[in-house]
């Protein structure tokens, strides 16, 4: 989910329900109703944060406790709006606090001002400040056409993840080019699972004219199916950017905590292994000096991933991994993901197939993209584990050279 840390404000006009279905899209809620108001403190109501630590310790400075609800709902954001056509003399006051750390977090008024009519507040769980709503001096009471909202994430209506002797949903590799551009890229199978496997013996080695291949499979298929079960508790992040959309989780953090799941805990320190290091440079033919990245990916329907062209900036090679771990359950996407050449148009693109417990090892050098078509609705979510390791060695060829003038060219 996107993370915002401070509330928003919002005029939605006549468009009040597409609106609220909109910040239901960009917060990953399931769902969003109605609430009660806000609990009462003394004369004031709260809109949000109600379950972080931030706000207990600010309502304790006042003397006051926040009582938890029995409710086990994740819930995600508060809102409250006021209908336009209400009197503004009736309007409460919000009222933003935010702990002041040189003083022992006592709670400093850094807002106050009316709400206005037809305006929409919303507060985030993950919001630094307290936001309350104190009645109108006019009324003393709040306004009875206020309404509150909630977005929540229920958990009998997440995403399906497939179960242990369930099989995976799977889309056949291509046997033929989708275009005259695209032709499948190369599948190597093994067998002990290659994360399993402490000496794998299957090879190929990356370079700029041979940049990428699927690789299956990696772990056994009773854990895969626990560990991706166990992701779907995971402390997603939402990511957009001009071309792409995902959920993102750091596995690294994570694991650290005491709610992840011990699968997850004993995969990240596989991953960290340095024998995973020696392993991936067996695999590829590329020496690796480290490892730089370890997340989580999640592609939902109407997502898609296109980095782009994106060499590395101080002149080493680097490369990925994308663990799939589940894909979507849809035939409109013929293939995965696709590795082109931007800056060679003439040479065609390699097409890879969505299949379940497969690896695509990519080389990421000077002339290299890659793609991941957007996920058709009712699909499913595409689930991935993306591992990026960088290498000193630059795997281009080095230039010819001419002895009769003893330079290269």
């Amino acid at each position: 989910m996107m993370i915002i840390r401070q509330p928003l404000y919002i005029y939605p006009a006549d468009r009040l329900e597409s609106e609220l279905d909109r910040l239901r899209q960009l917060f990953s809620a399931t769902a969003i109703k109605s609430s009660q108001p806000g609990p009462p403190f003394n004369n004031f109501f709260l809109l949000g944060p109600r379950t972080t630590r931030t706000a207990s310790q600010l309502l304790k400075y006042w003397g006051l406790t926040l009582k938890q609800s029995s409710d086990s709902t994740p819930m995600i954001a508060w809102g409250v709006w006021m209908p336009p056509q209400d009197n503004p003399l009736y309007a409460p006051l919000v009222q933003v606090y935010r702990p002041l750390r040189q003083s022992g977090d006592r709670p400093l008024l850094i807002s106050e001002q009316p709400l206005q009519p037809g305006e929409l507040i919303i507060v985030t769980e993950h919001c630094d400040s307290l936001v309350m709503l104190s009645p109108s001096e006019v009324t003393q009471t709040l306004p009875d056409h206020l309404q509150w909202f909630v977005w929540h994430s229920d958990l009998s209506l997440k995403t399906f993840r497939p179960i242990s002797g369930q099989p995976y949903p799977q889309i056949t590799q291509p046997q033929i080019p989708i275009n005259s551009l695209d032709h499948p890229g190369p599948i190597l199978r093994t067998s002990p699972p290659w994360l399993s496997d402490f000496y794998p013996e299957i090879t190929f080695p990356l370079t700029p004219k041979n940049p990428s291949f699927q690789l299956i499979s990696i772990l056994p298929s009773e854990e895969l199916a626990d560990l991706t079960l166990a992701l779907n508790d995971a402390p997603w992040t939402r990511q957009i950017r001009e071309a792409s959309s995902q959920d993102i989780c750091n596995l690294i953090p994570w694991s650290q905590s005491r709610t992840c799941p011990s699968i997850v805990k004993q995969l990240v320190w596989q991953l960290q292994n340095p024998n995973l290091k020696r392993k991936v440079a067996e695999l590829t033919g590329i020496p690796v000096t480290g490892r730089r990245e370890l997340t989580c990916s999640r592609l939902r329907p109407g997502d898609r991933l296109f980095p782009g062209k994106n060499p590395p900036s101080d002149g080493k090679s680097r490369i990925q991994l994308h663990w799939v771990l589940q894909v979507p359950d849809s035939q409109q996407r013929p293939w995965d993901l696709r590795v082109s050449s931007p800056n060679s148009p003439e040479i065609p693109s390699i097409v890879y197939a969505a299949k379940p417990n497969s690896a695509l090892c990519l080389l990421i050098g000077k002339d290299s993209s890659y793609e991941i078509p957007v996920i058709p609705e009712n699909a499913g979510d595409r689930l991935s584990i993306m591992m990026t390791f960088e290498s000193r060695v630059d795997p281009t060829p080095p230039p010819v050279s001419d002895p009769t003038f003893g330079e290269s060219y």
